[in-house]
């Protein structure tokens, strides 16, 4: 099966601040922004075709953010 090419143009689209704002208000953060030591992760990364939206997106610390980027590197999947 042929990998998904995914422009740079669509990268940016999912990544477009006033659409983060928007999931993370959907996921209770009512002022649209995350407290300090959280990132948004997704789960299916953007380079591979995944959306920003509340399903394809975790709240987690930069640590844990920093520990999962990691463990993909080390499997191939980045």
């Amino acid at each position: 099966m042929k990998k998904k090419t995914i422009t740079k143009t669509a990268i940016k689209k999912e990544r477009d601040p006033e659409k983060i704002q928007k999931v993370l208000k959907s996921k209770g953060y009512k002022d649209g922004k995350l407290p300090k030591g959280k990132e948004l992760h997704h789960v299916k990364p953007v380079s591979e075709g995944g959306k920003t939206t509340p399903k394809n997106t975790r709240v987690v610390s930069k640590a844990k953010h920093k520990q999962i980027h990691q463990n993909r590197a080390k499997r191939g999947k980045v």
